[in-house]
């Protein structure tokens, strides 16, 4: 499991102080150096600092005496955090409306990348017709090949942009026009980018 897998889930509960010492500390040493998570905090901190105080109210009849029962190790689920970070998610939707003027709620789609690279990843985030593309852990190609990303409409396979990936195995790419695309893939081509694809999709996010 990559520090990034492991920790990506506690980006609500820290911004609701929800995790103990010794958590909050692993995960501070793990944001100073994870893009991917300082985004996310960048992006949840506002509604997150916008919860009402009926958080506490939550929290505290969360932690009011109960009849005992068995003791199940579920990470995160099993304190009071849950409760707080189920209104986290709540707010953060209503945000994201509020933000996007009553329009479309940005909506996550979680990449699959080829085998052969089991530590990349990444996401596509859409908003408005338009998304981002973020990989991760992506190796480098150099020389005259780049990463091509492709839109599928029905059984056409569209060519997008081409881009690189820095030094830290991250690539970002941004995307117009996906309300209609059945899919956004991946491929190594020629540098210049191709007109139909070389090869399978080594990065797959159907929509």
């Amino acid at each position: 499991m990559t520090d990034h897998v492991r920790h990506q889930d506690d980006v609500g509960a820290y911004l609701l102080g929800a995790l103990n010492d010794l958590e909050r500390q692993a995960f501070e040493r793990h944001l100073r150096g994870c893009r991917e998570c300082q985004e996310e905090v960048a992006r949840l901190r506002p509604a997150a600092d916008a919860l009402p105080g009926s958080v506490q109210q939550f929290e505290a009849r969360a932690e009011q005496p109960a009849a005992p029962r068995p003791r199940q190790r579920l990470r995160f689920f099993t304190r009071p955090a849950f409760v707080a970070a189920a209104l986290l998610v709540g707010l953060v939707a209503g945000f994201a409306i509020a933000q996007l003027g009553g329009g479309e709620v940005a909506r996550t789609r979680a990449a699959t990348v080829d085998r052969a690279m089991p530590s990349a990843g990444g996401m596509l985030r859409i908003s408005d017709g338009d998304a981002t593309l973020r990989l991760h852990d992506m190796p480098r190609l150099g020389g005259t090949r780049v990463y091509q990303v492709w839109l599928q409409r029905g059984d056409r396979m569209v060519p997008a942009r081409t881009f690189e990936i820095g030094a830290d195995g991250r690539g970002t790419v941004d995307l117009s026009n996906v309300d209609d695309a059945d899919g956004v893939y991946v491929t190594r081509e020629t540098r210049g980018g191709a007109q139909v694809p070389s090869e399978d999709p080594i990065v797959s996010v159907p929509l």
